[in-house]
């Protein structure tokens, strides 16, 4: 049990195929114990039975944009559990039309939506685990990414900027909580059939020729990134922080894109 007594905060669930949900899964099959968030009562009933089929020890109605709610659902996790171990950040937004007809097209609302939903939330909610980890020793902030974070691709544009934020915010984060034995890393996927993912404009055409374009000459699945989040948020890890560790079969490694 590589998280066993690890208490675990784990946001951007949305249904089965969510890259969170694997991790959450993962990580009770590791012992921790998991709390979810889910953003909105549409959500709430389908989190619920992820909640109920991995055993998880509490769920949160949570707006990541809202200091108010960001306050209460820290605030009841530190009256029901006392501290935190580990928070996994698996949330990111763009309004639609940001992710169409190149970035000069961007707007500046939705450009600002982009990068306060999917880069300014770990800022925004990593100080707050940060209060509830120091209590605990030390811990574990993971965020989720993408290599549109470092170069140019079709169909990300507002996104692709917003989470090369999130990549430098990690590192300032890391630079920032070291000292308190707090580290902070991101996993970057390959494409992976998610609700998000699917909203990308060619994003199936992306994912069907993924698999000849990695090393592995294979998709990557939730399952695959559950592994290292695993990994970051167990004792195994105590020596790694501020890094970008790339779950994506070797792509970002070939000259051959």
């Amino acid at each position: 049990m590589l998280l066993d007594n690890k208490i675990a905060l784990i946001t951007g669930i949305t249904n089965e195929y969510s890259i969170a949900y694997h991790i959450a899964s993962s990580y009770r099959e590791q012992g921790a114990q998991v709390i979810l968030t889910y953003q909105g009562q549409r959500l709430h009933d389908a989190v619920q039975k992820i909640a109920d089929k991995i055993g998880a020890a509490a769920i949160f109605e949570l707006d990541a944009t809202d200091e108010a709610a960001l306050d209460n659902v820290f605030g009841a996790i530190e009256q029901q559990f006392g501290g935190l171990d580990i928070f996994v950040h698996a949330i990111a937004f763009a309004p639609k039309n940001e992710l169409t007809g190149g970035i000069t097209n961007a707007t500046r609302e939705g450009f600002s939506t982009a990068v306060d939903v999917s880069s300014y939330t770990l800022i925004s909610m990593s100080k707050r685990a940060a209060a509830l980890m120091r209590v605990r020793g030390g811990g574990s902030i993971m965020t989720l990414t993408y290599i549109g974070a470092e170069r140019a691709l079709p169909s990300y544009n507002a996104m692709g900027c917003a989470k090369a934020a999130l990549e430098s915010a990690m590192q300032y984060l890391a630079f920032e909580m070291g000292a308190n034995k707090i580290r902070v890393n991101a996993l970057s996927c390959a494409p992976i059939k998610t609700v998000a993912a699917r909203s990308i404009p060619g994003f199936m055409d992306m994912y069907n020729s993924f698999g000849s374009r990695c090393f592995l000459q294979r998709n990557i699945t939730g399952q695959d990134v559950a592994g290292p989040a695993v990994f970051l948020g167990s004792d195994m890890s105590q020596a790694i922080t501020g890094t970008v560790i790339y779950v994506d079969g070797g792509f970002h490694s070939s000259a051959m894109m």
